[in-house]
């Protein structure tokens, strides 16, 4: 069925991409009954991208309440994380807040000095951050004292998990003070092989957690009329990986481009050699992170 409207600026104009593919793993684990991939769209106002139909909220947040707490864990390979840092550094802030915080990787590679707080929906992810030293404030946002206000607001790799990307970004500006920055980190909805090659078939967009794709106009869109200053971001690869790994990733783009379902059979035949525990896996993506230049950092400035 298509979707009324643009799921982020609720303009009409939007186009089907193709579909995308089911998916019976999430956040870590091995799913007993397939979610339904549904389609990609795109829309020609804001120039984003969104799953349609998606799953219901609380749907949701119990699937990431009992993913694995390591199943986003943050490496020296991240070259997000690392631009992030400089910005941190740059601001100088005496508060940060990473949403999604999972185990509190990112937040313990941040000065001491910082005053440093977690919101992570993942049961063992928060647990495993509060044994590591990080304040666990709440499982979202939505949850969070009205009274927290913080410099530095973070959401990597966040924001294409929600359906309503502009309630999220409202709900943490109402947490960031005069003068503070928030900084998003997630996939460029603007890269071209992404919209006009691979489209459905885009690594990115196959896994069923990632539901929607703001471009860097939306953003623009988003900002006015809310205090804050025009948007600047930074396009990157998301990891660095060696040139063997990225042809090895190139070509399972490819193959997942030309059959999904060749994807799926070798996925299957490797679970069934390695003897995976019940329930296994029947469905698998590409997964080609740091091949393309396919995600950007964007940072909004609350003015004073």
């Amino acid at each position: 069925m298509k979707p009324a409207a643009c799921r982020l600026c609720r303009d009409s104009r939007i186009r089907c991409l193709g579909a995308l593919p089911d998916s019976d793993y999430f956040a870590g684990r091995v799913l007993k009954h397939p979610i339904d991939g549904g389609h990609l769209w795109i829309c020609d106002a804001c120039q984003s991208m969104f799953r349609h139909p998606v799953l219901q909220t609380s749907q949701y947040l119990d699937l990431y309440a009992k993913g694995a707490e390591d199943e986003w864990s943050a490496d020296d390979a991240r070259q997000d994380l690392a631009v992030i840092r400089g910005m941190i550094a740059k601001a100088c802030p005496g508060s940060v807040l990473d949403v999604g915080c999972g185990a509190g990787d990112f937040l313990l590679t941040l000065p001491s000095e910082l005053t440093k707080s977690g919101v992570e929906p993942s049961t063992a992810a928060a647990a495993a951050a509060r044994s590591r030293g990080v304040s666990i404030l709440s499982p979202t946002l939505a949850q969070l004292s009205p009274q927290a206000g913080f410099d530095v607001i973070t959401m990597i790799d966040v924001i294409e998990h929600v359906a309503d990307p502009g309630k999220l970004l409202d709900q943490a500006l109402s947490h960031l003070a005069p003068g503070g920055h928030l900084i998003v980190a997630t996939g460029d909805a603007s890269n071209v092989l992404w919209r006009r090659v691979f489209r459905s078939r885009f690594w990115y967009s196959s896994f069923p957690e990632h539901i929607t794709f703001p471009s860097l106009r939306y953003f623009y869109i988003w900002h006015e009329g809310r205090g804050l200053q025009a948007p600047t971001s930074v396009q990157l690869k998301y990891r660095r990986i060696p040139f063997r790994r990225a042809v090895a990733y190139f070509a399972s783009q490819l193959a997942y481009l030309v059959s999904p379902w060749l994807l799926n059979r070798a996925g299957s035949g490797m679970e069934w050699l390695r003897r995976a525990p019940s329930p296994r896996r029947r469905f698998f993506s590409p997964g080609a992170p740091g091949v393309f230049t396919d995600h950007q950092i964007v940072v909004l400035r609350r003015l004073l």
